[in-house]
């Protein structure tokens, strides 16, 4: 579905289709993605101030008509949830296409790729990062935890430290 923040390609001629983005188009999709988040951000401020009602120390004029414009803030709150809503979704779609982007240009390696070209075709048991913490079947995270090296490595740091601040000590009196 086509958005009316997206970047376009090139000159949209159809030899173009299948062409993978250039630099300069990733960074200015990059940018408008930026952009959406701010637009976000307001949307979001929007909807909560349409919920927010007035302190009462403005004047006693207002506050004899608690209902001054419930209407009105329920219609803001509205469109400013649709256009959170909306913001959102273009951003969703657009991360997903520089991830796949990045996937095609072998930077990152989500395992899921093969899956999309060929949905019948057998997973590869592979030794390279898969992006989320896993290497293969092992979760590096995991294997990591299990270790005490650096826990060891920092130790021994700081007794070599102590050990010279107070060999530096006695060698001052």
């Amino acid at each position: 579905m086509a958005s009316p923040n997206d970047v376009g390609m090139r000159d949209g001629s159809p030899s173009g289709i299948h062409e993978p983005f250039t630099i300069e188009e990733n960074i200015s999709q990059l940018n408008a993605i930026d952009q959406s988040a701010v637009q976000l951000m307001s949307h979001a401020a929007t909807a909560l101030s349409s919920l927010t009602t007035p302190s009462s120390a403005s004047s006693p004029a207002e506050d004899t008509n608690p209902d001054i414009d419930a209407h009105a803030a329920k219609a803001a709150f509205t469109q400013s949830t649709d256009s959170f809503l909306t913001a959102l979704h273009d951003i969703d779609v657009r991360m997903k296409r520089q991830i796949m982007a990045l996937e095609e240009a072998g930077i990152i390696d989500l395992g899921s790729g093969a899956s999309r070209a060929e949905p019948h075709a057998a997973t590869k048991a592979s030794l390279r990062p898969n992006g989320v913490g896993a290497v293969g079947s092992l979760d590096v995270g995991w294997l990591n935890s299990r270790s005490t090296k650096v826990e060891r490595d920092m130790e021994a740091e700081l007794w070599d430290k102590a050990k010279k601040l107070l060999e530096s000590l006695g060698n001052g009196q």
